[in-house]
């Protein structure tokens, strides 16, 4: 499975009808993502959470929101989110990974709904007597439809082949018999604030925790696919872009290079793992 990381700022415009106090709210979020899977990394193998975090491929999402406050600590929030995600092998510390030199972007459309618990609120910041502005703490935890299409950055044109971002899952390039899905599940979970101002306008943050359903958000899950199991020229080039002097700039022993390659001819059963952790 592979996660997502939202960082959201979201401001909402609140409607006051019904029995409870500030029942309805939608507004609109802005923020950042990053993801965490086997490409890219810190200088070890895979960690969960933000122990894995590559800051500087940090991408963007925006999205939308409408809340449904049911009690005064439980609501229920429906939400749809764009987000980028993207990762280098190039950019890691970790030899394995580096020397794979494998790379991925993926543009995710998420339509999710999830519950919230108040976990701390206070009616009266400031103890002024106002109830202007209210806070709240709350956890959160969802299910959300996913669609995605993973793209990788062929970085070594060739005569027929131009450098640039192709799209990944039709290429199938583990030799998949057929494509891995476009859509999958993601369970978003998580923690947020907001504080309510003049009883018209919530300013909140968020982190957001997504565990996705599927392994292929960046395209990479088992082994490399033999030749004979890919159909094109395209697929072969951005199945395994590693060359020999990545290798030997990584290891110092251009022989590595049959662990992120096959030897010519090569006729066994045994394959070598693309997916590294």
């Amino acid at each position: 499975m592979r996660r997502i990381l939202l960082l959201l700022i979201a401001i909402a415009f609140l409607s006051n009808e019904g029995t409870a106090q500030f029942r309805w709210d939608a507004g609109l979020s802005l923020g950042a993502s990053n993801y965490l899977g086997d490409i890219g990394g810190t200088d070890e193998s895979r960690r969960d959470f933000i122990h894995d975090v590559k800051l500087d491929q940090t991408k963007y999402v925006v999205g939308v929101h409408v809340r449904y406050k049911m009690t005064r600590t439980i609501a229920v929030t429906g939400g749809f989110a764009y987000a980028q995600v993207s990762g280098w092998d190039r950019d890691t510390e970790y030899a394995p990974r580096r020397a794979r030199n494998l790379n991925f972007k993926n543009n995710i459309k998420e339509l999710s709904l999830r519950g919230e618990l108040t976990l701390y609120s206070d009616n009266d910041v400031g103890g002024k007597g106002y109830y202007n502005p209210d806070f709240r703490l709350y956890g959160f935890l969802g299910v959300a439809g996913i669609m995605h299409n993973p793209q990788g950055f062929l970085q070594n044109p060739t005569q027929d082949l131009e450098q640039g971002w192709y799209d990944l899952r039709e290429l199938r390039t583990e030799g998949q018999e057929k494509e891995y899905g476009q859509f999958t599940v993601a369970f978003p979970v998580g923690i947020g604030l907001y504080f309510t101002h003049q009883k018209k306008w919530r300013f909140g943050w968020e982190l957001g925790y997504r565990l996705t359903a599927t392994d292929y958000l960046d395209d990479i899950s088992s082994t490399y696919a033999l030749d004979s199991e890919l159909d094109s020229d395209l697929a072969a080039a951005l199945a395994n872009q590693t060359t020999p002097e990545v290798i030997q700039e990584t290891f110092g022993d251009p022989a590595m290079i049959y662990n992120y390659h096959y030897p010519e001819n090569y006729s066994g059963t045994q394959k070598n793992p693309r997916g590294v952790e």
